[in-house]
């Protein structure tokens, strides 16, 4: 059995992931991965994760803010928002969700959409977006790709 729980993605230091935006995602922290100004932080899955929002998150930081739900390692939905009020919705990988969990793919989702939103997100977050990288970790990728492909800085490990 594989992972399961939220990774979320938001600008902030290393304390982002006590904040109860933050922590309302899971029941504690996994892994708090810094990535130039801006945080991955893996939450342990939670039951009641309904609870969690990621327009708090955006409120808290005041800058844009993802969060993905892992299914088992195998696949992610997630969502994502900025301040401007702008949202987004996104899978990986496709063929899995549907296959898997296809009462987990938002509805109405469209792969183009998560591209152009995220592509918009990138924007509002002062980073440079490739297009092409964007549709590919949507279609096969993984969360990791989609950061690389909005611009966000990589992943540093700290002993």
């Amino acid at each position: 059995m594989g992972y399961w729980g939220y990774i979320v993605v938001a600008k902030g230091d290393h304390t982002l992931a006590e904040h109860p935006a933050v922590a309302a995602f899971g029941k504690g922290v996994l892994e708090n991965y810094a990535r130039g100004a801006w945080r991955e932080i893996w939450m342990y899955s939670s039951y009641d994760h309904d609870v969690a929002d990621i327009a708090a998150v955006v409120d808290a930081t005041g800058a844009p803010a993802m969060a993905f739900y892992v299914m088992d390692d195998d696949c992610a939905i997630g969502e994502a928002a900025a301040p401007s009020g702008m949202y987004w919705d996104g899978v990986f990988t496709e063929k899995c969700v549907l296959s898997d969990y296809p009462e987990a793919l938002p509805t109405g989702y469209r792969r183009e959409n998560a591209v152009a939103g995220a592509i918009s997100w990138a924007a509002e977050a002062g980073l440079t977006a490739d297009p092409a990288k964007i549709e590919d970790a949507f279609a096969h990728g993984w969360l990791n790709h989609l950061c690389d492909a909005v611009g966000l800085p990589a992943v540093v490990h700290t002993d």
